[in-house]
């Protein structure tokens, strides 16, 4: 079985593209990963399933297509619309830097010193200089910025950035 700690989220299957089977996939303008990728994860009814790719290619900063083996049409794909998608960690491209990106930070827990836990991080919106988190609780929505200044706290360990955010900004 697959777990969360082995693979990282890269985004979400958007739509069919062409009739023959290929998906398009909204992900972080900053996913970079190797050239010998040869299957993606997929969150089914909770569970974490890969699938074999046929192929795998940029169509934008923030989309790419993919294609699996065995699902060569619209109708056969139906099922993945909407569906979030993991990269496993072997295929994630080395960095040299000593951050990590904004985008491995999906799926991780916020929790603010004072406001509490505020959610789980949706999307990363790093198309402008100042890196934006979209975090959800439920249904509510709040956008945090990325900045390092009011993160006081990382654990790997439990997926959880820790957060003394300036006063009133968690109402927003």
């Amino acid at each position: 079985m697959i777990e969360l700690n082995e693979v990282q989220r890269i985004g979400q299957i958007v739509k069919p593209h062409g009739v023959g089977g290929e998906m398009a996939v909204t992900v972080p303008a900053s996913l970079d990963w190797t050239d010998d990728i040869d299957c993606l994860v997929c969150s089914l009814d909770g569970i974490l399933v890969p699938f074999f790719l046929e192929s795998i290619r940029p169509k934008s900063s923030t989309t790419i297509l993919v294609k699996f083996e065995g699902y060569d049409s619209v109708e056969s794909t139906s099922r993945f619309m909407g569906v979030t998608v993991y990269m496993p960690l072997r295929f994630v491209a080395d960095s040299d830097e000593e951050e990590p990106s904004w985008s491995s930070f999906l799926d991780w827990r916020v929790v603010d010193s004072k406001a509490g836990p505020l959610g789980t991080v949706d999307a990363v919106d790093d198309s402008t200089p100042n890196i934006l988190f979209q975090v959800r609780d439920g249904g509510r929505e709040r956008i945090i910025p990325a900045n390092p200044e009011w993160i006081t706290r990382v654990d790997r360990k439990n997926r959880t950035l820790m957060y003394n955010l300036p006063e009133g900004l968690t109402e927003l």
